[in-house]
């Protein structure tokens, strides 16, 4: 009787949330932030990059977006050796994370002055540079770079030759990168990759099921979710170190696994990031604005493959992670007065990823749970806690990896003692 009553009501949420896709969002508009509209997630028209390569003959110098995660549109030359490159986004109006990237060379070396301009937006991010095809990068130093105050406009200075320089908003990470890295990772016995749906463009939607057998009849699950705006790349790095901890052959990790199950989604916009968006996927749509009507393959392939929790008994969902980046390090959790099981966690949580790495200024902003996002769509659906965690965007690469290795740590902690506490 229980099981067809847990089926019946499974049946019943399926065609609830299917009869609603069509709709448009009531409660909530979109935060203080977002462009007006922002929560009508059906199919737009974007402006195509048109991918090309650009020479200036007189000066002997070439500038191509010919290649995954770039984006510049247009080059002008405005003196010898000097540029304006045009940056526009793939909409309008648009969140402003203005992303960019491109590659310059010259027949002989030369010094050349790149200009950064944007349409609809405004200079944010300090580029990272590479100089021998992406093998290694490094920050522009004040020598070679500033940002106009009043302008605000990026300015780049530098020699080139004829190796292309490779200048991005951030370290590139596109299909290609992360199928390197779940490639490697994947070869674990107990981890298990899946394609659960498709984009727009046809790109996978992947799945990174982290299960390892123990005798424990009801096994807890978390679900992490990562880089649904192409940009934050800071924080879908920062998620990545913290699933590998998850998956590391540490005892604590180990112990972990004989409580928990690992249910993640890296990359959730994999349009977005080979078509060097600024914020959508290919048809214009903020993807964390699509957790209510799921009018998106990419959210609603997601939605599909978790919805089944509801209906195990040998599952129960504990948890929900989104991994983001802004202009701080900080977390998003749910209100303290909204009932969440484990109730609390994220606030606990944060003390102690703040005791334990003093060195991160780390800060939190509780919001509600009316916005049409993954962490409001988690709780609603699993009655879970959740968060929104958000990373520093120009947080070096070391601190990344200690701040995703470190908090997943005292996570695993805190949740085996949660589990033993709940469960037992």
């Amino acid at each position: 009787m229980l099981n067809t009553r847990k089926s019946f009501l499974f049946i019943i949420l399926i065609s609830a949330l299917t009869l609603s896709s069509c709709k448009t969002s009531e409660e909530f508009t979109g935060y203080s932030y977002d462009p007006e509209g922002v929560t009508e997630t059906s199919d737009r028209e974007i402006n195509h990059q048109n991918k090309r390569t650009i020479g200036f003959l007189e000066d002997g110098v070439w500038i191509t977006n010919e290649f995954r995660g770039s984006r510049v549109n247009d080059v002008i030359r405005t003196g010898t050796y000097h540029y304006r490159l045009q940056i526009n986004p793939e909409i309008s109006p648009i969140n402003n994370s203005p992303w960019y990237g491109f590659q310059v060379w010259a027949d002989d070396t030369t010094h050349v002055t790149l200009e950064l301009t944007y349409t609809d937006g405004r200079h944010r991010y300090r580029p990272e540079i590479s100089y021998n095809g992406g093998q290694t990068w490094q920050k522009a130093d004040s020598i070679s770079y500033n940002r106009e105050p009043e302008t605000r406009i990026g300015v780049i200075s530098l020699e080139i030759g004829p190796e292309p320089v490779w200048i991005s908003a951030q370290v590139p990470q596109t299909t290609t990168e992360f199928r390197e890295w779940s490639d490697r990772i994947a070869k674990k016995a107990f981890i298990q990759r899946s394609v659960v749906g498709s984009s727009h463009q046809g790109r996978p939607i992947y799945q990174l099921k982290i299960s390892e057998y123990s005798g424990e009849p009801v096994k807890g699950v978390v679900l992490i979710y990562g880089r649904q705006h192409p940009p934050e790349i800071p924080g879908y790095i920062t998620g990545l170190h913290f699933i590998e901890e998850l998956a590391s052959d540490s005892d604590l990790a180990k112990k972990f696994r004989e409580y928990f199950d690992i249910w993640t989604y890296p990359l959730m916009n994999p349009d977005g990031a080979d078509n060097g968006h600024w914020r959508t996927n290919s048809t214009g749509v903020d993807l964390n604005r699509d957790w209510q009507y799921f009018n998106q393959p990419e959210t609603n392939a997601v939605r599909r493959s978790l919805l089944p929790l509801l209906n195990r008994d040998d599952r129960k969902v504990f948890y929900a992670i989104d991994f983001h980046s802004t202009g701080e390090t900080v977390f998003y959790p749910i209100l303290k007065e909204i009932e969440t099981f484990p109730h609390l966690f994220t606030y606990r949580w944060l003390d102690e990823i703040k005791r334990e790495l003093p060195d991160i200024e780390l800060n939190v902003e509780p919001f509600p749970t009316d916005s049409p996002i993954a962490k409001n769509w988690s709780h609603k659906t699993f009655g879970i806690d959740a968060v929104t965690y958000e990373v520093w965007d120009g947080l070096p690469k070391d601190q990344l990896e200690k701040l995703g290795t470190e908090s997943a740590q005292i996570f695993m902690e805190m949740m085996i003692s949660e589990f033993e506490k709940k469960m037992k």
